[in-house]
């Protein structure tokens, strides 16, 4: 299934109804993950094989939404909960300030970069085109520069991480995942 950046961003935004997730503050800005329950995503993985991943929960603290995320079709893997707002997406990380670390920021101009609690650096760029076996879409791509290496991820609004390329110091790059689908179906 093909699924292109408007469309997929107007799909995510026009559910509404009784399960549908709260509304951010700031709302008509640009939100860079799903916040419907039941949205999922199918990655294909490197090596081979799939990654099932769905939207399991959605609950607004102050002005986030935290969205908690499940493996299915036989995928255990736990996943970290992704706190969405205008402003962009974070995850809860141990870090020396003890504060979520910023995985993209909204509002940046391409070649825009900050801190990591870790020590470590991302930069955006873009809006660029990426294509991944889902289609072709608009994305922001932000570079995370650590120690011993580098992963690059390809983030599309309404949609989130559609492919992830790792390199490590000396070695060369391997696509992590790459999006095969991605579907919003209200959770029933």
């Amino acid at each position: 299934m093909t699924l292109h950046f408007a469309g997929c961003f107007a799909l995510v935004t026009a559910l509404s109804g009784p399960t549908a997730a709260p509304v951010p503050k700031g709302a008509g800005a640009t939100i860079y993950f799903p916040i419907t329950p039941g949205a999922k995503w199918v990655y294909e993985k490197h090596g081979g094989g799939e990654e099932a991943v769905v939207v399991s929960g959605v609950e607004k603290v102050g002005d986030d939404l935290v969205v908690s995320r499940a493996g299915v079709d036989g995928n255990g893997v736990n996943y970290t909960k992704m706190l969405v707002s205008t402003e962009g997406l974070r995850q809860p990380r141990e870090g020396a300030d003890g504060k979520p670390a910023w995985l993209l920021k909204s509002g940046l101009r391409s070649g825009d970069a900050w801190d990591v609690p870790d020590g470590s650096k991302r930069t955006v760029y873009g809006p660029e085109p990426i294509e991944v076996p889902a289609g072709k879409f608009t994305a922001l791509r932000v570079v995370w520069e650590y120690e011993g290496g580098r992963i690059t991820s390809w983030y599309v609004a309404g949609v989130g991480e559609v492919k992830r390329v790792q390199k490590l110091a000396g070695g060369k790059e391997t696509v992590n995942r790459s999006l095969k689908s991605f579907q919003v179906n209200e959770k029933k």
